[in-house]
């Protein structure tokens, strides 16, 4: 089974069927280094794909390949050039929500990171502390 055939099995898994089979079925790719190109039947099918799907394909794609792909659209049967034209803005706008989210996951992740410090020496400052009482109460 060939990587797309595996990405499809894994977004029939999150779609409903209806969903899958009208809209990802009947796709297929062109990989080219690190972007991928769906192609779609025509060019409202592409439009829904990009508009709809193009989060759930690239997380896919990374979790199938474990690699981050710039994905685009086109119809199918268009050449190389028309492919690009019309779709290289929708990639990098992908691509830039892709980035935007890995920077919150992030920022998100220092902040934990942050607090199991905070909460780390928090525990050696009780540890002291009770310690010291300890001592005190020895003393008494």
């Amino acid at each position: 089974m060939d990587t797309w055939q595996n990405v499809l099995e894994k977004l029939s898994w999150q779609l409903s069927k209806p969903s899958f089979d009208t809209w990802l079925k009947n796709t297929t790719v062109e990989w080219n280094e690190d972007e991928l190109t769906v192609l779609a039947a025509n060019a409202f099918t592409m439009d829904w794909l990009e508009s709809q799907y193009s989060e759930l394909i690239g997380d896919m794609v990374k979790e199938v390949t474990g690699e981050d792909y710039i994905i685009s659209f086109a119809v199918a049967g268009k050449d190389a050039d028309s492919i690009f034209a019309n779709s290289r803005l929708e990639s990098f706008s992908y691509e830039t929500d892709s980035i935007n989210r890995l920077e919150t996951k992030i920022d998100q992740l220092e902040q934990k990171v942050q607090q199991l410090i905070d909460v780390k020496r928090l525990d050696e400052r009780t540890a002291l502390l009770e310690e010291k009482i300890r001592k005190l109460e020895q003393q008494m």
